[in-house]
Protein backbone atom coordinates (compact mmCIF):
# COMPACT_ATOMS: atom_id res chain seq x y z
CA UNK A 1 0.00 0.00 0.00
CA UNK A 2 1.56 3.51 -1.39
CA UNK A 3 2.16 5.77 1.90
CA UNK A 4 0.40 8.72 2.47
CA UNK A 5 2.90 11.36 2.97
CA UNK A 6 1.75 14.61 3.81
CA UNK A 7 2.58 17.66 0.78
CA UNK A 8 5.60 18.60 1.09
CA UNK A 9 7.20 21.79 -1.41
CA UNK A 10 10.50 20.93 -2.19
CA UNK A 11 10.75 24.77 -4.00
CA UNK A 12 9.31 26.27 -0.72
CA UNK A 13 12.26 25.00 1.57
CA UNK A 14 14.92 25.38 -0.63
CA UNK A 15 13.81 29.32 -0.67
CA UNK A 16 13.48 29.70 2.53
CA UNK A 17 16.25 27.83 4.11
CA UNK A 18 20.03 29.05 3.30
CA UNK A 19 22.69 26.36 3.18
CA UNK A 20 24.80 28.08 6.06
CA UNK A 21 22.10 27.30 8.28
CA UNK A 22 21.76 23.47 6.75
CA UNK A 23 25.64 22.98 7.45
CA UNK A 24 25.99 25.30 10.75
CA UNK A 25 23.15 22.54 12.36
CA UNK A 26 25.59 20.12 11.37
CA UNK A 27 28.52 21.92 13.04
CA UNK A 28 30.56 21.94 9.59
CA UNK A 29 33.32 24.67 9.67
CA UNK A 30 34.70 25.88 6.18
CA UNK A 31 36.96 29.14 5.37
CA UNK A 32 36.06 31.38 2.69
CA UNK A 33 37.48 30.92 -0.65
CA UNK A 34 35.88 34.56 -2.28
CA UNK A 35 32.44 36.81 -1.59
CA UNK A 36 30.18 33.79 -2.74
CA UNK A 37 32.23 30.52 -1.77
CA UNK A 38 33.57 28.68 1.11
CA UNK A 39 35.80 25.08 1.01
CA UNK A 40 36.59 22.67 3.57
CA UNK A 41 36.79 18.78 4.29
CA UNK A 42 33.66 16.84 3.42
CA UNK A 43 31.62 16.11 6.28
CA UNK A 44 29.56 13.41 4.40
CA UNK A 45 29.34 9.67 5.67
CA UNK A 46 30.59 8.73 2.21
CA UNK A 47 34.15 10.60 2.60
CA UNK A 48 36.50 8.36 3.84
CA UNK A 49 39.70 9.40 1.73
CA UNK A 50 42.26 11.19 3.63
CA UNK A 51 41.84 14.71 0.99
CA UNK A 52 41.16 17.78 2.51
CA UNK A 53 39.95 20.66 1.02
CA UNK A 54 37.15 18.93 -1.50
CA UNK A 55 34.07 19.85 -0.21
CA UNK A 56 33.03 23.53 -1.85
CA UNK A 57 30.04 25.47 -1.00
CA UNK A 58 28.13 28.55 -3.28
CA UNK A 59 25.89 30.64 -0.62
CA UNK A 60 24.42 32.70 -2.58
CA UNK A 61 22.96 29.35 -5.28
CA UNK A 62 22.43 27.22 -1.24
CA UNK A 63 24.68 24.55 -3.45
CA UNK A 64 27.53 22.42 -2.55
CA UNK A 65 29.69 20.01 -3.95
CA UNK A 66 32.38 17.17 -3.04
CA UNK A 67 35.00 16.13 -5.80
CA UNK A 68 36.68 13.59 -3.54
CA UNK A 69 37.21 9.84 -5.09
CA UNK A 70 35.57 8.31 -2.15
CA UNK A 71 32.13 10.15 -2.37
CA UNK A 72 31.82 9.48 -6.11
CA UNK A 73 32.85 5.85 -5.56
CA UNK A 74 30.25 4.79 -2.91
CA UNK A 75 27.55 5.91 -5.39
CA UNK A 76 26.28 8.77 -3.94
CA UNK A 77 26.16 12.09 -5.95
CA UNK A 78 29.26 14.43 -5.56
CA UNK A 79 26.68 17.76 -5.08
CA UNK A 80 23.73 19.23 -4.94
CA UNK A 81 21.00 20.99 -2.53
CA UNK A 82 20.50 21.37 1.28
CA UNK A 83 18.10 18.70 0.54
CA UNK A 84 20.58 16.79 -0.86
CA UNK A 85 23.29 17.34 2.27
CA UNK A 86 20.94 16.29 4.75
CA UNK A 87 19.79 13.57 2.83
CA UNK A 88 23.58 12.06 2.83
CA UNK A 89 24.33 13.03 6.24
CA UNK A 90 21.23 11.64 7.96
CA UNK A 91 21.37 8.52 5.10
CA UNK A 92 17.54 9.20 4.30
CA UNK A 93 15.42 9.54 1.69
CA UNK A 94 14.77 12.52 0.35
CA UNK A 95 11.25 13.24 1.41
CA UNK A 96 12.75 12.23 4.85
CA UNK A 97 15.30 14.87 4.64
CA UNK A 98 12.61 17.87 3.12
CA UNK A 99 10.89 17.30 6.13
CA UNK A 100 13.75 17.44 8.60
CA UNK A 101 14.65 20.64 7.12
CA UNK A 102 11.21 22.05 7.57
CA UNK A 103 11.11 20.71 11.12
CA UNK A 104 14.37 22.49 12.10
CA UNK A 105 13.29 26.06 10.04
CA UNK A 106 9.57 25.85 10.17
CA UNK A 107 7.66 28.37 8.03
CA UNK A 108 7.11 31.09 10.44
CA UNK A 109 7.71 34.50 8.23
CA UNK A 110 11.10 36.59 7.77
CA UNK A 111 11.64 36.44 11.79
CA UNK A 112 12.54 32.38 11.78
CA UNK A 113 14.50 32.81 8.90
CA UNK A 114 16.67 35.64 10.67
CA UNK A 115 16.91 33.59 14.09
CA UNK A 116 18.27 30.46 12.18
CA UNK A 117 20.68 33.08 10.76
CA UNK A 118 22.49 33.75 14.13
CA UNK A 119 23.75 30.20 14.16
CA UNK A 120 25.26 30.59 10.54
CA UNK A 121 28.37 28.50 9.87
CA UNK A 122 31.10 30.85 10.14
CA UNK A 123 34.74 30.76 8.11
CA UNK A 124 37.21 29.19 10.74
CA UNK A 125 39.13 31.80 12.89
CA UNK A 126 37.07 34.46 11.48
CA UNK A 127 36.30 37.74 13.43
CA UNK A 128 33.09 38.42 14.49
CA UNK A 129 31.86 42.13 13.24
CA UNK A 130 31.74 44.03 10.14
CA UNK A 131 34.73 42.57 8.52
CA UNK A 132 33.09 39.07 8.01
CA UNK A 133 31.84 40.93 4.91
CA UNK A 134 35.04 41.19 3.22
CA UNK A 135 37.67 38.82 5.60
CA UNK A 136 41.17 39.21 5.36
CA UNK A 137 43.02 38.21 2.63
CA UNK A 138 39.62 38.14 0.31
CA UNK A 139 40.68 40.89 -2.59
CA UNK A 140 37.93 43.41 -2.78
CA UNK A 141 35.60 43.28 -6.02
CA UNK A 142 33.79 45.77 -8.33
CA UNK A 143 31.37 48.35 -6.89
CA UNK A 144 28.14 48.09 -8.39
CA UNK A 145 27.24 50.37 -11.43
CA UNK A 146 24.60 52.92 -10.29
CA UNK A 147 23.18 52.64 -13.68
CA UNK A 148 22.37 50.61 -16.40
CA UNK A 149 22.42 51.06 -20.06
CA UNK A 150 19.10 51.53 -21.43
CA UNK A 151 17.26 50.15 -25.17
CA UNK A 152 19.89 47.44 -25.45
CA UNK A 153 18.61 45.36 -28.62
CA UNK A 154 20.29 41.76 -28.82
CA UNK A 155 18.62 41.56 -31.99
CA UNK A 156 21.59 42.54 -34.43
CA UNK A 157 23.66 40.93 -37.23
CA UNK A 158 26.78 40.43 -35.61
CA UNK A 159 25.77 38.59 -32.52
CA UNK A 160 23.45 36.29 -34.84
CA UNK A 161 26.01 35.76 -37.26
CA UNK A 162 27.80 33.83 -34.68
CA UNK A 163 25.33 31.66 -33.78
CA UNK A 164 23.72 33.50 -30.78
CA UNK A 165 20.06 33.58 -31.28
CA UNK A 166 18.17 37.04 -29.93
CA UNK A 167 16.50 34.82 -26.78
CA UNK A 168 20.19 34.56 -25.50
CA UNK A 169 21.64 37.33 -25.82
CA UNK A 170 18.65 39.00 -24.37
CA UNK A 171 18.87 36.00 -21.14
CA UNK A 172 22.48 37.30 -20.85
CA UNK A 173 22.18 41.22 -21.78
CA UNK A 174 23.87 41.72 -24.80
CA UNK A 175 22.59 43.56 -27.60
CA UNK A 176 23.61 46.83 -29.43
CA UNK A 177 23.65 50.04 -27.45
CA UNK A 178 22.39 52.38 -29.85
CA UNK A 179 23.00 55.55 -27.15
CA UNK A 180 25.51 58.02 -26.00
CA UNK A 181 28.92 57.73 -24.00
CA UNK A 182 32.09 55.72 -24.50
CA UNK A 183 29.47 52.37 -25.14
CA UNK A 184 28.14 54.25 -27.84
CA UNK A 185 27.70 52.08 -31.30
CA UNK A 186 28.83 48.74 -29.61
CA UNK A 187 27.61 45.52 -28.85
CA UNK A 188 27.78 45.80 -24.26
CA UNK A 189 27.75 42.87 -22.56
CA UNK A 190 26.60 43.12 -18.80
CA UNK A 191 28.98 42.43 -16.44
CA UNK A 192 28.08 41.02 -12.94
CA UNK A 193 30.26 40.28 -9.98
CA UNK A 194 28.59 38.38 -6.96
CA UNK A 195 25.16 39.16 -8.16
CA UNK A 196 25.86 43.06 -9.20
CA UNK A 197 26.23 44.99 -12.27
CA UNK A 198 29.61 45.99 -12.22
CA UNK A 199 30.48 47.24 -15.38
CA UNK A 200 30.13 46.76 -19.24
CA UNK A 201 32.58 45.39 -22.06
CA UNK A 202 31.56 46.42 -25.56
CA UNK A 203 33.09 44.99 -28.71
CA UNK A 204 32.41 47.57 -31.79
CA UNK A 205 30.33 47.06 -34.60
CA UNK A 206 32.42 49.31 -36.91
CA UNK A 207 36.26 49.36 -38.33
CA UNK A 208 38.99 48.60 -35.46
CA UNK A 209 41.39 52.10 -35.41
CA UNK A 210 43.80 53.21 -33.07
CA UNK A 211 40.20 55.86 -31.84
CA UNK A 212 38.43 52.80 -32.07
CA UNK A 213 39.34 49.42 -30.58
CA UNK A 214 38.01 46.06 -31.06
CA UNK A 215 36.96 46.17 -27.17
CA UNK A 216 36.22 48.43 -24.46
CA UNK A 217 35.82 47.77 -20.98
CA UNK A 218 34.68 50.33 -17.90
CA UNK A 219 37.11 52.32 -16.38
CA UNK A 220 38.91 51.01 -13.84
CA UNK A 221 37.03 47.37 -14.27
CA UNK A 222 39.14 44.80 -11.78
CA UNK A 223 39.63 41.14 -13.51
CA UNK A 224 38.42 39.80 -10.03
CA UNK A 225 35.54 37.68 -11.51
CA UNK A 226 34.69 35.79 -14.90
CA UNK A 227 31.94 36.72 -17.34
CA UNK A 228 29.35 33.73 -17.22
CA UNK A 229 30.31 31.98 -14.48
CA UNK A 230 27.18 32.94 -12.30
CA UNK A 231 25.84 31.02 -14.77
CA UNK A 232 27.58 27.83 -14.05
CA UNK A 233 27.13 24.88 -11.74
CA UNK A 234 30.10 23.20 -10.29
CA UNK A 235 28.74 19.78 -10.26
CA UNK A 236 29.07 19.79 -14.59
CA UNK A 237 32.54 20.20 -16.51
CA UNK A 238 33.42 23.86 -16.88
CA UNK A 239 35.31 25.25 -20.19
CA UNK A 240 37.02 28.43 -19.64
CA UNK A 241 37.97 30.83 -22.56
CA UNK A 242 38.66 34.39 -23.33
CA UNK A 243 36.27 35.53 -25.73
CA UNK A 244 33.18 37.01 -23.98
CA UNK A 245 30.98 35.63 -27.14
CA UNK A 246 31.90 32.06 -25.87
CA UNK A 247 29.31 31.73 -22.25
CA UNK A 248 26.28 32.65 -25.06
CA UNK A 249 27.19 30.23 -27.73
CA UNK A 250 28.29 27.70 -25.49
CA UNK A 251 24.52 28.33 -23.85
CA UNK A 252 23.22 27.97 -27.18
CA UNK A 253 24.31 24.07 -27.03
CA UNK A 254 23.71 23.26 -23.23
CA UNK A 255 26.83 23.48 -22.12
CA UNK A 256 28.46 25.72 -19.51
CA UNK A 257 31.74 28.01 -20.33
CA UNK A 258 33.19 31.32 -18.75
CA UNK A 259 35.03 34.01 -20.02
CA UNK A 260 38.65 35.62 -18.72
CA UNK A 261 37.85 38.40 -20.74
CA UNK A 262 41.18 38.06 -22.34
CA UNK A 263 44.07 35.43 -22.34
CA UNK A 264 45.22 36.06 -18.97
CA UNK A 265 43.97 34.58 -15.58
CA UNK A 266 44.19 37.11 -12.45
CA UNK A 267 44.66 35.45 -9.08
CA UNK A 268 40.87 36.50 -8.06
CA UNK A 269 40.01 34.29 -11.20
CA UNK A 270 41.74 31.67 -10.48
CA UNK A 271 40.43 31.26 -6.99
CA UNK A 272 36.86 31.74 -8.36
CA UNK A 273 37.25 28.54 -10.58
CA UNK A 274 38.02 26.40 -7.17
CA UNK A 275 34.77 24.99 -6.52
CA UNK A 276 34.79 23.22 -10.34
CA UNK A 277 36.59 20.41 -10.50
CA UNK A 278 37.00 19.58 -13.94
CA UNK A 279 37.87 23.06 -16.64
CA UNK A 280 38.16 22.47 -20.02
CA UNK A 281 40.88 25.16 -21.10
CA UNK A 282 39.51 26.57 -24.50
CA UNK A 283 41.52 29.77 -25.39
CA UNK A 284 41.66 31.19 -29.14
CA UNK A 285 43.67 29.19 -31.77
CA UNK A 286 46.30 31.54 -32.20
CA UNK A 287 49.71 31.84 -31.10
CA UNK A 288 49.30 34.08 -27.86
CA UNK A 289 46.12 31.37 -26.61
CA UNK A 290 47.90 28.62 -27.37
CA UNK A 291 50.42 30.02 -25.14
CA UNK A 292 48.86 31.12 -22.57
CA UNK A 293 46.06 28.30 -22.40
CA UNK A 294 49.28 26.28 -21.60
CA UNK A 295 50.28 28.61 -19.06
CA UNK A 296 46.48 28.36 -16.96
CA UNK A 297 46.31 24.72 -17.68
CA UNK A 298 49.71 24.10 -15.83
CA UNK A 299 48.35 27.08 -12.94
CA UNK A 300 45.18 24.94 -12.61
CA UNK A 301 46.21 21.36 -12.76
CA UNK A 302 47.32 21.01 -8.89
CA UNK A 303 43.32 21.53 -8.18
CA UNK A 304 41.42 20.72 -11.52
CA UNK A 305 41.39 17.97 -13.93
CA UNK A 306 42.35 20.41 -16.38
CA UNK A 307 41.63 19.30 -20.19
CA UNK A 308 42.52 20.69 -22.95
CA UNK A 309 40.69 22.00 -26.09
CA UNK A 310 41.71 25.27 -28.85
CA UNK A 311 38.43 27.34 -30.00
CA UNK A 312 38.07 28.14 -33.83
CA UNK A 313 36.45 31.36 -34.56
Amino acid sequence: MAENRPFLDFKAIKSRVGIADVLARYQVRLVRVNQTSLKGTCPLPSHSSGSKNTFFVNEPKSVWYCHSDSCKKNGHRAGGNIIDFVALMEQCSVYAAAKRIDELFPSRGDQAVREASDTRARPANAPHGPDDANPAGAAAGNQPLTFTLKDVNPSHPMIQERGISIETAKLFGVGFFPGKGSMAGRIVFRLHEDGNLVGYAGRTTLPISDTNPKWLFGKGLRKTFLYGLERCDPAKPLILCESLWAPLWFHEHALRAASLMGSEMTAEQERCLDPYPVITVALDDDAAGIEKASRIRERLKAKHRVLKARLIE
